[in-house]
């Protein structure tokens, strides 16, 4: 890939960004391939050095300044592979940690839903009681005890939808560091 398919894809994966940091970031990718070429090295080199455009742009996405996206890219220049410590630490970490996490997370939604089934079971014990005449002089209690499941229940609710929007944020991070640390390693020792 030369250069100027290399800052097209680019631009295209960088998609939703700011039109001025689009054109910062590309302007200086421009500068780091004249760089390249003027130190001898070809487009095609310089592109593969550089990797998958969508994989920069995400990078450039997450906050990434330049030259931190550079530093990281010359490091993997010099990468021979993944070790076995690296992936066996991945495999242990997500089962030591990640996995509660799904666990907790399941739990709360089994928790909201299981107050939406007991709001559904005290409406559906009023409007038996109610058509019996049994229930006439517990009716205030009743309905009391259903207001509070309901905002118990939309509560939690919102706590979960809130809950599930910042886990997922971070489960992403998460699995981008799975992937970096089962990709290239733990680093330098």
């Amino acid at each position: 890939m030369n250069k100027s398919e290399y800052l097209n894809k680019l631009t295209n994966e960088l998609g939703h960004m700011p039109y001025g940091d689009v054109k910062d970031i590309i302007q200086s990718m421009e500068e780091h391939f004249d760089e390249g070429v003027s130190e001898g090295r070809s487009e095609e080199e310089i592109a593969a050095s550089l990797g998958d455009p969508a994989e920069l742009a995400a990078e450039f996405k997450d906050g990434a300044k330049f030259k931190q996206v550079m530093k990281r890219r010359k490091l993997s220049d010099n990468f021979k592979g993944p070790d076995g410590r690296s992936r066996i630490f991945v495999i242990l970490f997500n089962v030591f940690l990640g996995v509660w996490c799904w666990v907790i997370l399941l739990a709360a939604i089994f928790a909201a839903f299981m107050c939406l089934a007991g709001d559904a079971a005290v409406i559906g014990l009023i409007v038996a009681g109610l058509i019996t005449g049994v229930l006439t002089e517990f009716l205030v209690p009743f309905i009391f005890l259903i207001l509070t499941l309901v905002c118990v229940a939309v509560f939690l609710i919102a706590l979960l939808i809130l809950g599930i929007k910042y886990y997922a944020k971070g489960l992403k991070g998460y699995i981008r560091w799975n992937k970096n640390v089962w990709n290239y390693g733990l680093g330098e020792d």
